[in-house]
């Protein structure tokens, strides 16, 4: 092995990696002044669609933006939202049932995607057809050819799309991962993820829920035709249909962070075990599942969840030659390495601390953002996502969390629900594209 990475000679590395990830290619398409109003729509008018605006409205005057469409299916939704919205801009958000007639307003320049998650690829890809800009939730796709189709048509179009794993857009996450992929653990064989959680966040209320204040037949969207069901509206998180499982709807952010610390995207191949041993609830996804991912790099990935209990654990742990690294402690030390194991423990430091020095040399405290949080708020995370989108659909740079990361974690999400139902291997062809089984 080669010697030791230290914190000198990481600092050096972090300075001119950080440098080069400011440099984003520019793309052929008109550029926003900084007095050109953006015009917004949002997709979704439910809790993670309200949380985006949030973020939007805290940015708005900053950023000089506007909300101009609000759609949803749910007129309870889009009534709510429409309310929510008059308290921040003095404009009103023009509202629809249909997605597409939103995407049909001319002046609209990009829209937020906060659907359930089988309708966000979909709906992507006709916005990309309209040249419209996204900002698109995760998981990106639930259908292996819907992320292939999004990611053809926006190299095309040359539209800006930010997928919605906002630690792509968090400093530490940003330095932790130059801190990976300097280096600094040796040779990385394992690495862990979980999200665990005791409560039943998906059991949200249906019994009020009318069937002539939903658009049933656009809400089914591609899917077959079936009767109204207020369950399976308000708890599509527990379908098949309408979701791959908690791989994807927890695991995409940690799945993320495993494999762009790694630098390594799409997995060779995926088995997964688990069942439903909690929650008798009708659900067909899992309660409890373990996912074992080998990426070509040569390392293995493993996700778990248990909807059961949620004793605390780190979300993401990497374990190489030379030592650990875990995003609970951020930092990375030799236990568990070999004789050239890291010497000295280096930290990354939380920008919301005062005065912590970081391993890049930085110091920084509690800070004021435009829409008045302090660095230490917990929304400050999706705030600098959207920060971050915003500013490229002005400059047509590339975003932190571009669509070729949707395709990443899409894949890794798709192939596990996959191998918990069949029980054999799936394996990513990245010469075809395709999912195989053994």
């Amino acid at each position: 092995m080669a010697a030791q990475t230290n914190r000198r000679s990481f600092m050096r590395t972090s300075a001119a990696t950080a440098a080069g990830l400011t440099m984003m290619s520019a793309l052929p398409r008109n550029v926003l002044g900084a007095n050109d109003r953006v015009r917004v729509g949002l997709i979704g008018c439910g809790g993670r669609g309200n949380y985006l605006l949030g973020n939007v409205f805290r940015l708005a005057k900053a950023m000089n933006v506007e909300v101009a469409g609000l759609c949803d299916v749910w007129r309870v939704n889009l009534e709510r939202t429409l309310a929510e919205v008059a308290k921040h801009q003095e404009s009103k958000p023009q509202t629809f049932a249909r997605y597409q007639d939103l995407l049909a307003v001319k002046d609209l320049d990009a829209v937020l995607i906060a659907t359930p998650d089988f309708a966000h690829t979909p709906i992507l890809i006709e916005a990309t057809k309209l040249k419209k800009d996204a900002f698109v939730e995760k998981p990106m796709a639930t259908v292996l050819d819907h992320a292939k189709e999004a990611v053809a048509l926006v190299k095309e179009h040359q539209t800006i799309v930010q997928v919605g794993t906002q630690r792509r857009s968090d400093p530490r996450h940003q330095q932790g991962a130059r801190l990976i992929q300097s280096g600094v653990l040796g040779t990385i064989s394992e690495v862990e993820a979980a999200w665990h959680d005791a409560a039943p966040r998906w059991a949200r209320p249906y019994e009020d829920v009318r069937a002539d204040d939903v658009d049933w037949e656009q809400y089914l969207m591609f899917l077959p035709k079936e009767p109204f069901s207020a369950e399976r509206f308000r708890r599509w998180h527990l379908f098949k249909d309408f979701t791959v499982g908690t791989p994807a709807l927890l695991g995409s952010h940690l799945i993320d962070v495993a494999i762009w610390f790694t630098d390594d995207p799409l997995p060779s191949s995926v088995v997964a075990h688990g069942g439903v041993y909690v929650w008798k609830d009708g659900r067909e996804h899992a309660d409890t599942i373990d996912c074992v991912i080998e990426y070509p790099k040569g390392f293995i990935l493993n996700y778990s969840t248990r909807l059961g209990n949620n004793h605390p654990v780190p979300e993401v742990i990497f374990y190489g030659t030379m030592g650990t690294f875990d995003t609970k402690s951020w930092t990375a030390r030799g236990e568990g390495g070999g004789e050239d194991r890291l010497a000295e423990p280096i930290t990354v430091a939380d920008p919301a601390r005062r005065n912590e020095t970081s391993a890049a040399g930085t110091s920084s405290g509690p800070t004021e953002q435009a829409g008045g949080l302090a660095q230490n708020d917990p929304r400050i995370e999706g705030d600098q996502h959207v920060r971050n989108w915003l500013e490229c659909v002005r400059s047509r740079a590339t975003p932190t969390a571009p669509i070729d990361v949707g395709y990443a974690h899409s894949v890794v999400t798709i192939m596990c629900l996959k191998a918990w139902e069949t029980g054999r291997r799936q394996q990513y062809d990245s010469g075809m594209l395709e999912i195989t089984e053994e």
